[in-house]
């Protein structure tokens, strides 16, 4: 009898709900675009004296649609940089629209300064190595759907959501252990288990064979 992974179910669950909060998002944000433009109506219709306080809900508008987008990459892709990314907005929003002293100023600017450093410094700016553009580290949890997207790997969804869910389908269809070293292949791609403790994945090499030949 096969083993139901209920871990990887779960993340299964999980990531249909968020394709689906953010497909509504998408909504929401097409329609908040329909008010940007008619706030071009009302600021040319005001009068000189009001036209500050207009064009300042103008601007918050705008930006609240671009905290919308940088949210929905945030649901795509759930990587540190994105989420780093939409708070950088949030706070320029605030600093922009509600900011009233300086006090505000001096610390929407260090917490945007802050924001920059660990982009910098500290956020990893990749999930895999990118010196051979045929193939990839990868954490386990990497989702399925994101490596697909950003390599083009044809690897199957029924067998794991994640990078660590499909290697553990693979060793129990196949009779291997989970550990260190351990490959597996789906059609032309070489799925290693690179890193492994206790029975559980950390990291997963894939590879695409043929290209790699070709060179």
């Amino acid at each position: 009898m096969k083993k139901v992974n209920i871990g990887d179910r779960l993340a299964d669950v999980a990531l249909k709900l968020e394709i689906i909060v953010t497909v509504l998002l998408a909504i929401g944000i097409m329609i908040g675009l329909i008010d940007i433009v008619k706030y071009f109506y009302y600021i040319f219709q005001t009068g000189f004296l009001d036209s500050y306080t207009v064009f300042k809900q103008f601007l918050g508008h705008v930006l609240l649609i671009i905290v919308g987008v940088e949210l929905m990459l945030m649901l795509i892709y759930h990587s540190t940089n994105a989420i780093l990314e939409l708070v950088l907005f949030v706070i320029a929003r605030k600093m922009l629209i509600y900011a009233e002293t300086m006090l505000d100023l001096v610390l929407g600017a260090s917490a945007i300064a802050i924001i920059f450093l660990t982009i910098k410094y500290l956020a990893p700016k990749k999930s895999f190595d990118t010196r051979n553009k045929n193939k990839g580290i990868y954490s386990a949890s990497t989702l399925i759907n994101n490596i697909t997207r950003a390599t083009g790997f044809n690897l199957p969804l029924d067998k794991g959501n994640t990078l660590g869910g499909l290697a553990f389908t693979l060793a129990e269809e196949n009779n291997r252990p989970i550990e260190e070293g351990v490959e597996f292949f789906i059609e032309n791609i070489k799925v290693k288990i690179l890193k492994a403790s206790d029975g559980v994945i950390e990291k997963v090499l894939i590879e695409d064979i043929d290209e790699i030949e070709e060179e």
